[in-house]
């Protein structure tokens, strides 16, 4: 009896799940005529879908944070960069530099020196306000220049920007998402998997149909590109190899069969 090659669900992460199960299912539409002499199994597993829904909805609002952090860490770099560069010619007066130097101390003066170190919506405040004086204060875009920070503060404001509109958004769809047990909604979406397998695989044994042959083929096809791409990321782990970046394993990233 031919079977389907399975592969390691519980090796794909929430967001590769989500999106696996519903390629599963259009495999499973295009042979009409043979799921519907599967009785419930189909629907079964398509029932899982709005539940698989608030699960990538759950975990894309999660990855945001990787972003959020990046944008953090950039501001911080930039602002403690104009920062490290006033302390420098303050401390070291340099003829020629003494006046630029003093109008840039009286800056971080005002705003202080610890702005990266505060609170995340409060440094977006702040870097907001030191933004809003530098702007406004006649000369002040010119001391930057003068110092060749203007790429570092244009950075800066740019970082502050991006993190600014990320938090806000972020926190507002995080509070729109319904929290869900992804795990115990995974190992009953595997189950309704499993179940819908071997009804085909019991229905191809039974049937002359050699359309459950194809079936099966493609579905097999699914299970051993997946079981490559989990076997390369093991590999990689063993291997020390970062893995924070990596790219999803998803079901587009193989020929259509």
């Amino acid at each position: 009896m031919k079977k389907i090659e399975r592969f390691r669900f519980y090796s794909l992460n929430n967001v590769e799940f989500t999106l696996m199960v519903p390629y599963i299912i259009a495999i499973a539409d295009r042979y009409p005529g043979l799921i519907q002499q599967l009785g419930k199994r189909p629907d079964a597993l398509k029932a899982f879908l709005p539940e698989l829904g608030k699960i990538e909805a759950q975990e894309r609002g999660w990855h945001d944070a990787k972003t959020l952090d990046s944008h953090e860490r950039s501001r911080d770099v930039y602002v403690n960069t104009m920062i490290r560069i006033e302390r420098a010619y303050s401390r070291v007066p340099i003829p020629d530099y003494e006046e630029a130097s003093k109008k840039l101390t009286a800056l971080f003066d005002k705003h202080g020196r610890d702005i990266a170190d505060d609170r995340n919506t409060a440094e977006t405040q702040r870097i907001y306000n030191l933004v809003e004086d530098i702007e406004r204060t006649p000369g002040m875009l010119d001391v930057l220049a003068f110092f060749a920070l203007l790429p570092v503060y244009n950075a800066m404001k740019e970082s502050n920007s991006l993190f600014d509109e990320l938090w806000q958004r972020r926190n507002r769809e995080l509070s729109e998402v319904e929290h869900v047990d992804s795990k115990a909604i995974r190992s009953d979406c595997i189950k309704a998997i499993n179940a819908l397998y071997e009804g085909i695989e019991y229905q191809a044994a039974e049937s002359d149909d050699p359309a459950w042959s194809q079936l099966i083929a493609e579905l097999s096809q699914l299970g051993s590109y997946y079981d490559r791409q989990i076997k390369a990321r093991i590999t990689r782990r063993k291997n020390k190899e970062t893995a924070e970046d990596e790219p999803l394993i998803t079901p587009q990233s193989q020929s259509q069969p």
